[in-house]
Parts: C-alpha cells; sequence; structure tokens
C-alpha cells in the first residue's frame, strides 16, 4: 500500500513554468521564472522549468536537462520514478516572442494544455502597439498621437512634422528596446534605425509630459479586479531598461494620486481587460496629464521578478506571491474543465 506521501505527490497537479526565448527580453523572461518556481505552492503542484534555448526545448528535472518531445509537449525520464512526464498546465514566463505575440498559445490550444495567460488573438493585438490603441479606442480609451513607420519606407516626413520632444520606440517589442525619447530634430533619424535593430515597424509617438502608472490587473476568485497603482518616477529620460530593470526610478505603490483618478484608471484598466477578454495577469500603462490619462501601452504577460511591478502592486492588495501565481493556475485549469463540461 503506498504510503500518504507517495498519494500526495500523485494527488499533485503537473505544472510546466515556460521561459527563455531569443528575444532581447530573454533575461527577464528567465527571472521571472525563476520567481514562479521559487512561489508555486509545492504541496500542491509538481513544478517542473521548461527553457526555450536555441532551438530546442528543455526540462530540467532533478538536476538533470532533459530534451523535451515538442511533438506532444512531454518528456521521458529515464530511472525508478521516471518514465514519461505530461503536463496538467502551463505557467508563461516568456516576455516577448513566441509568448507575447500569441504563437505559443496557439501551440498549446492544438495540443488541449491550458494555460495562465491571454490567449492567442489578445497576444497578437496587444504585442502590436498601434493596432491595439487603435481598437482601445473605438471604446473611448484615449492614447498620444502616433506615426507608424515600416522598413523600407524613405518618406519619413510625418514622423519628422511632429513637435518635439517625441519618443520612437519599436512597435512590437517589450522592456524598452530600442526606444528612446527624442529632443532635437539631428537626432531623430539616428532614433529611428536603433529602433529598427528591434522591429520592422517603428512608432512615433507624441511626448505627453506628466505622471507615469501603470495598474496591474488579475482575476482573483473569478472576478475581474484592478490592482493598487504603482507612479513611476523615472531618473531617466523616461521609463527606459535602466529605469526598469537597474533601479534607475523610484516605483511608488500605492501611486500618490487622488482617490477620484485612482478610480477611474483602476476602472478603466478592468474595462480593457474585458474588453480584450484577457485572462491571467495583465499590466496596462498610462500617463496623467492634468484630470486625464491616456494609455500607454497593454502588457499581456508582465514580468514577475520580485522586483517588478504587479508582484508589488499584489503584495500592496495583500495577496503573497504564492497566493498570485496559486489563482493563475488554478483559473486556467478550471478553464479546462469548463471545456469538458
Amino acid at each position: 500500500m503506498r504510503d500518504l506521501r507517495e498519494i500526495n505527490l500523485a494527488m499533485r497537479k503537473n505544472i510546466a513554468v515556460i521561459t527563455g526565448g531569443e528575444a532581447a527580453e530573454v533575461g527577464i523572461s528567465l527571472k521571472s521564472a525563476a520567481v514562479v518556481c521559487k512561489h508555486l505552492n509545492k504541496e500542491k503542484y509538481n513544478v517542473t522549468k521548461v527553457i526555450i534555448e536555441n532551438g530546442r526545448w528543455w526540462a530540467e528535472d532533478g538536476g538533470e536537462r532533459i530534451l523535451m518531445d515538442r511533438g506532444e509537449f512531454t518528456y521521458f525520464k529515464e530511472g525508478k520514478d521516471g518514465g514519461i512526464k505530461i503536463f496538467d498546465a502551463v505557467f508563461v514566463a516568456i516576455h516577448g516572442t513566441p509568448a507575447e505575440d500569441g504563437k505559443l498559445q496557439g501551440y498549446f490550444e492544438l495540443l488541449g494544455i491550458p494555460y495562465n495567460c491571454c490567449g492567442v488573438l489578445q497576444a497578437a493585438l496587444t504585442f502590436d502597439k498601434l493596432r491595439c490603441k487603435q481598437y482601445l479606442s473605438q471604446f473611448g480609451i484615449k492614447t498620444a498621437e502616433a506615426v507608424l513607420l515600416k522598413r523600407g519606407e524613405a518618406d519619413y516626413a510625418a514622423a519628422q512634422a511632429m513637435a518635439l520632444p517625441v519618443f520612437v520606440k519599436p512597435n512590437k517589442n517589450g522592456s524598452s528596446y530600442g526606444a528612446s525619447k527624442v529632443n532635437d530634430a539631428a537626432d531623430l533619424l539616428p532614433a529611428i534605425e536603433n529602433a529598427f535593430k528591434y522591429d520592422d515597424e517603428i512608432l512615433v509617438e507624441a511626448y505627453l509630459k506628466g505622471t507615469e502608472v501603470t495598474c496591474g490587473v488579475i482575476t482573483a476568485h473569478g472576478k475581474v479586479t484592478a490592482l493598487p497603482m504603482t507612479e513611476i518616477r523615472s531618473k531617466s529620460e523616461f521609463f527606459d531598461y535602466k529605469a526598469k530593470y537597474e533601479g534607475n526610478s523610484q516605483e511608488i505603490t500605492p501611486a500618490e494620486i487622488s482617490a477620484d483618478l485612482t478610480h477611474r484608471i483602476q476602472r478603466t484598466t478592468e474595462q480593457i481587460y474585458k474588453q480584450l477578454d484577457f485572462k491571467g495577469m495583465a499590466r496596462v500603462d498610462y500617463i496623467i496629464v492634468g484630470d486625464e490619462y491616456y494609455m500607454l501601452e497593454v502588457n499581456s504577460i508582465p514580468g514577475l521578478s520580485e522586483g517588478s511591478l504587479v508582484p508589488q502592486q499584489a503584495i500592496a492588495a495583500g495577496y503573497t506571491l504564492e497566493q498570485l501565481f496559486d489563482m493563475s493556475i488554478e483559473e486556467c485549469l478550471k478553464s479546462r474543465e469548463v471545456a469538458a463540461v
């Protein structure tokens, strides 16, 4: 007869935390995955990190690296406790492609494996900053004026006609890679050339002077819930990579803004989440100008390192990281049960 420990092990759900990838943000992805693996409840879940690296997928199991079968998202382990390892759900901890553009979600949809983030359509739309803004503007969401440039087009007249300063950034990228603030006309073309290193489409966006805030949003116990907001006080020209990941900013949670603005932005964040038919965790960035606020972008897979914004906000809301990640897994497991009915 098996002892209680063996029975408990058999009852645990097998969760893959997938990370890595080939995007510029791979380092951030690995940090997020490490935090998720650390805080997922080991009494409820058998947690395996799966790393996408140099075109191969590896499962980390008991100090071993084992090549995954990508046809079925399984792997085979030798030994007494070995055999074919399958997963009940996937926690996605990849920033940039192939997750934030929806490719990975399409793969899991085909295999019928539930995952904890938004779906294919939502990821593809929010990864494309301009098209996402255009879609959400139909529902009264205010955004900054922007011009789209495509690689190979010689005519930058519309961008050059914009009042300075402007922001130049890749249309489909994250973590502020390739982004810069342009104050002088002579710096515009070099900024565009730098941004084209990261994408074949570039946004030149009007600069709005104001207070930058960001608002996480989750589904908590079946209800869409905006988290306490964070106010960003960057020591750089804007909230760039150094400000985000190297401590070159002051992040204040909850944001020191009026109760009325807080309430309005949180309700807008919940509206965006519902309008996009999201699931899991997301984050929406804004700039406040006077009594108005403008959406900057939607992050479908926000950073999850212990210093990242959504974890900060979840803790301010009274959740532990274990509770935050557990809710995310429980939600996607529930979606499988609903689909099976």
